[in-house]
This record gives structure tokens, sequence and C-alpha cells, in this order.
């Protein structure tokens, strides 16, 4: 007999999992039970916060938004110097200087490029200066060699002198004081390179935000190793979005998990969160999935317009990081950056949010819409109109060739051929 018996009536208690905690402030899907785009946007842009901002060495700057204004605490050039070889002088010794009235100067000093700007010019006297030399304090003008005629250890003038004539004055090009680069512009190579030229080696700027691309599905497989089953299919979407995301200047790390059960997926989640911002996780939605990050913090899901299935956000961890969960497949996981993605991003990086520009143009065939969603069709747009790009399961062949989306609204009917449609333009 067992040390511990339990009557056979007794029940043990079922362990209760936690309820799903689900983000505030859902909006309310409309009367086809979708919610829109446009509102599911705004909705997740509600929960990225913009990073904070800090000092960033200038060659690590560049493609960033500056956060301070930049201003000069020096003057360009540093010092006021002669523009030609010849004689420093006070313009107000040479008034009335002419053939019949000569003047005469006692030169003084020597003063060569790159040296000291020496004693102060006293008045009536001149300092013989070469081109690029600095000019001693009290001289406002640089009379050239030609325009003197030494005798010994004096020089003679038959022509006056205008003030700062040739003479490049200190600060002429930047003064002190002067406002170089505004806050809020992006640091370009030559913003960064007129911050360096004047002295500064740091810029408090947003940081580039770094996104995690998590591919979780087991009939991929990375380019460049065999295929071993028919099912097998290489990853093109991981290449896709990183490409994307670097062109958009964002650090990237990319990882992928060879398996869709919830446990891996957590478990490559958590080894991932300590380097991101934002992780973007590439994968089809299941009770599973949406139960997993609820566990970690809080979700939204929603059926939302345009984009297909059940759509995943959440913020998980400690550093309360948001997930976004992209649908499998190449083109709808770049869709749904381009839609949602991106300017998620962007408000990361301190900028502004923006989606695809809009035009629009007659189609050139007849398409078919959904009756309660809208239809995202690739499709090049020309001077001629907007071609669908046809293929039952479209991929990265096709989207190469295309440099548009049709947006094709619920409709019971089919657009017909040279009726006009709202395009999304992608290049």
């Amino acid at each position: 007999m067992p040390l511990l018996s339990r009557p056979k009536d007794e029940i043990l208690p079922v362990p209760s999992l936690p309820e799903p905690s689900y983000l505030e402030g859902a909006p309310d899907a409309s009367g086809k039970g979708l919610r829109g785009l446009d509102v599911h946007r705004e909705y997740l842009l509600g929960h990225v916060e913009t990073l904070r901002p800090f000092g960033i060495n200038l060659l690590d700057a560049a493609g960033l938004t500056l956060c301070e204004s930049i201003v000069s605490d020096i003057d360009l050039p540093t010092f006021t110097a002669a523009t030609v070889d010849g004689y420093a002088v006070r313009t107000s010794n040479l008034v009335g200087a002419s053939r019949q009235r000569p003047i005469i100067l006692p030169v003084v000093d020597r003063v060569e490029a790159g040296g000291y700007r020496h004693a102060p010019l006293a008045p009536r006297t001149a300092v013989l200066v070469a081109a690029g030399a600095p000019l001693p304090e009290g001289a406002d003008a640089v009379m050239p060699l030609a325009d003197g005629f030494a005798v010994e250890d004096d020089v003679q003038f038959t022509t006056e002198a205008s003030v700062h004539r040739n003479v490049r004055l200190a600060g002429s090009r930047v003064a002190d004081g002067d406002q170089l680069v505004a806050r809020g512009s992006v640091l370009t190579p030559r913003a960064l390179a007129v911050i360096a030229e004047v002295g500064h080696d740091k810029v408090l700027a947003m940081p580039r935000p770094r996104v995690v691309v998590l591919v979780a599905d087991d009939t991929l497989k990375a380019p460049g190793l065999p295929l071993s089953r028919l099912a097998e299919t290489y990853d093109a979407t991981s290449t896709l979005l990183a490409a994307t995301l670097r062109d958009d200047g964002i650090q990237v790390f990319v990882g992928h998990v060879a398996s869709t059960d919830p446990r891996s997926i957590g478990v490559a989640l958590g080894e991932q969160l300590v380097r991101a911002d934002l992780v973007m996780l590439v994968t089809r939605v299941t009770e599973g999935l949406e139960a997993m990050l609820a566990s970690q913090g809080a979700v939204d899901a929603a059926e939302v317009d345009a984009l297909p299935g059940r759509q995943l956000f959440a913020i998980v961890g400690e550093e309360r990081a948001p997930v976004l969960v992209l649908p499998p497949g190449t083109v709808p996981a770049y869709l749904a950056y381009l839609l949602v993605g991106r300017p998620l991003v962007q408000k990361l990086a301190g900028k502004e949010p923006t989606v695809p520009q809009e035009t629009s143009a007659p189609v050139t065939q007849e398409v078919a819409a959904d009756p309660v969603r809208t239809r995202l069709l690739l499709a090049q747009h020309s001077t001629r109109g907007a071609t669908p790009l046809t293929a039952d399961v479209p991929g990265a062949a096709e989207l190469v060739d295309a440099n548009a989306v049709i947006v094709v609204p619920p409709a019971s009917v089919p657009i017909p051929a040279h009726g006009d449609v709202t395009c999304w333009l992608l290049d």
C-alpha cells in the first residue's frame, strides 16, 4: 500500500492558466469584423516609444536624426590673414598717398604663413607679410608688394589703401555663435563634415533602432544549403526584410527558428530581446503563439483589412520590447512591413512615420474584388496605367518586377478594365 493514498473519488485540481493579457484601448472592428488599416497602424504607433537620444561619435552618426542644434563656438577662419604677399598697414596711415605726395612707413617686422602675428602694428609703421600669414593686431589692409617701393628698411606708397583690402577676416565663413545644423536634421555626410570642422567629435542624436528579423518556419532553408524535402523552399523573406531595413538606416539582426512550435519561438524570442528595440516575427498566427506572447507581456490580436489572416502585436519582457508578427510569405511580409512595420521603426528613430505614396491610374485589365476584405495586387505602374502581375502565390520573382500595389476595395463585382484604381507606389 502506498505511503500516501487518496480516495478514488477525489479529483485532482487542474492548475489554472493565467488569463491572457491584452493591450488597452484596442479600437473596435467595423461591421465586417475587420479593423481598418489606418486605425490599426495608429493604434500600434501609440504603443511604441521613440528611443532616447545619446552622444554618438560622428563616424557612427551618418543618417541619424540630430537631437540638438549645432552652434559654432569658434570663428572660421580662426584668424584674420593676408591673401597676398605684401605689407600689412593701417589704412588711416595712407590717406592722401599719391605720386605727388608719397607716404613712407618703416617696415618693423616680418610675418610668415603659419607663423605668429607678433606684436600689434604700431601707428605709421608697416609689417611685411606672406600670403596666409596672420595680420598683426591693428592692421586692416595688405598692400601688395608691387604697390610699395622698398627703400632699405622703409617702404614708400603712392596709393591709398581700402579697408580689408587683400584680407580674409576671422569668422568670414563661420562666426562664433552661428547655427550650423538645426535640431531635427538628418545627419548627412556633409552635415557631419561641417560639425567636425568646428571641432565637435560627438553629437546628441537619435540612435539607430535595433530590429531583429526572426523567421519561424520549418519549410524554409537558408540560401546556400541543400533542400532535403519537396516541401522545403529557400528563405527569401529574411533577406528582403533585412535589406529593406538596412536601406532604411536600421541596425538589423536576423534569426531563424526551424519550427512553428510556440515554445521554440518563445525560447528564440527570449534570446533576441537583449539586442532588440523591435522584433519582427515572421510566422503563421496560432492560438498557441498568441497565448505564448500574452504570457510574456500583453498582446493585441485583430483581423485587419488589407492584411491576410489574424494580426498579432505584443509588448513583452522586462524592457517592454514591441513584437510585430508579420504574415508568412515573402510578399505578404514585405507589404505588412511597408504598411505597418516601417512606420513603427520610423517612430523608434524619431522620424515622422510614412506610408507608400498613393496615386490613381486606370487598370489595364479586369480585376476581381473580395466582398469583405481589401485586396492588394502587385502591379507595374506606367503612363499607360496599372498592370496586375498575376501569380497564384507571388514571391520575390514577381516583387522584383513590381513598382506598385493595386488597392482593390471590398466589392461584389470586379473592377472593369480601364477603370480607375488606387495604387501605392513601391519605388
